[in-house]
């Protein structure tokens, strides 16, 4: 086994305590990078041996590998392993500093990523969506108005995400779809907590999400997302307001 292809074990020692056991190890292969003790295209140990190592598990160490590959960092093969990707060392270094910690992922900054998601996605969804297309965003928001008026009901913010995807589903961009599937699932988790009583804003939901499906159906681009601007332009304030002041606006 050649040295300079695969990284010194020895240089994998538990230092940080703070960090999830999915971020650490981001964290140390970034280091071993910037120490030049891991090369572009180096192999990294079996899962088995760095699990040992880190004192982890191994599924905490295929998480953290698949989140590199799916951001092109790694290339992960059954019979050669996993090896860092290619390209310029320097590259690599700033692509990894990019990837989001799990704490540092603030409910503002989430929304305001889907927020710009949002407004291509519906803008798209007006210019390119199917008859089925529009048949499967109706019935997304019938299913959600039932939620959405069922008192004490939670369930509608994620009739809510599904209403969303089904609009991105409309684009046909597989890699928007992806997008904002990463994205949402978090924004859920994190707001669910503030959905004790609704004020007079949440009522506007429904007609707001009539009036984008209005613009769909009449593959007005325009309007489509001057429609999904006007509605998630109080939401993100109203955010952005909360994790200012600890306070709902």
């Amino acid at each position: 086994m050649c040295k300079q292809s695969i990284v010194d074990l020895k240089l994998f020692e538990l230092t940080q305590k703070e960090l999830s056991p999915e971020d650490f190890i981001l964290k140390r292969i970034r280091e071993l990078l910037h120490q030049g003790e891991l090369q572009p295209g180096a192999r990294l140990p079996s899962e088995r041996l760095l699990a040992e190592t880190l004192n982890t598990s191994r599924g905490n160490i295929r998480k953290a590998l698949q989140k590199l590959e799916f951001y092109g960092l790694v290339e992960i093969s059954p019979q050669s392993g996993t090896r860092i990707s290619s390209m310029g060392q320097e590259t690599v270094e700033e692509l990894m500093k990019a990837i989001p910690v799990s704490r540092d992922q603030k409910m503002a900054d989430l929304m305001e990523a889907r927020f710009v998601l949002d407004l291509q996605c519906t803008r798209l969804a007006a210019e390119r969506r199917s008859d089925s297309d529009l048949i499967l965003i109706e019935e997304r928001q019938e299913v959600f108005l039932k939620k959405f008026y069922s008192p004490g009901n939670k369930d509608y913010l994620e009739e809510d995400y599904l209403f969303h995807l089904a609009i991105a589903h409309a684009t046909g961009n597989h890699v928007l779809i992806s997008l904002l599937s990463q994205l949402t699932p978090k924004i859920v988790t994190q707001e669910q907590p503030h959905l004790k009583q609704r004020d007079k804003d949440f009522s506007r939901i429904p007609g707001e999400h009539q009036k984008i499906i209005d613009a769909i159906r009449l593959s007005d681009p325009e309007a489509a997302e001057e429609a999904m601007l006007s509605h998630r332009q109080w939401a993100l304030k109203r955010i952005f307001t909360r994790d200012k002041t600890g306070e709902e606006n």
